[in-house]
């Protein structure tokens, strides 16, 4: 991010955003990489994207998502990537898998897992790709 101050305000009644809604996840990197093999339920398009998220320091955040390769995973790839560079992939919160308080959270649904179905955090779940943009569209990106 370049530092600048952003602002921005969210309707209490219709959650509309106006603005530019910046988070406050720390700065690191994110790699995202195209390669071969279908994901469950999205056999037709026979390569998915690996997001591969880094946050250096005492954070010591490395998380990996994964995407199918359809042109609406394309799409969510790329919001997903706005979503970053506005540092709103994450936030400061109370995990769910540990119960560890003020440390890295999911902030946006990701699927972190290829296979396993929804309780897994994983494939095949045929709405992941609707909710997680409707998710996104909260924040302004769409």
């Amino acid at each position: 991010m370049s530092g600048q101050q952003h602002t921005f305000l969210k309707c209490p009644f219709c959650q509309a955003c106006s603005g530019l809604e910046i988070g406050s996840c720390p700065t690191g990197t994110i790699k995202v990489d195209l390669v071969g093999g279908a994901i469950p339920g999205y056999e037709i398009h026979p390569s998915h994207y690996v997001i591969t998220y880094n946050v250096p320091g005492s954070v010591g955040l490395h998380r990996i998502a994964y995407v199918p390769g359809s042109p609406e995973g394309m799409k969510v790839v790329d919001l997903l990537r706005i979503a970053w560079d506005r540092r709103l992939t994450f936030a400061i919160g109370t995990s769910a898998t540990t119960g560890a308080q003020n440390v890295l959270v999911w902030n946006i649904h990701h699927k972190t897992a290829i296979y396993g179905g929804i309780q897994a955090h994983g494939y095949p779940d045929p709405t992941y790709l609707t909710r997680v943009q409707q998710e996104l569209s909260q924040y302004g990106i769409e």
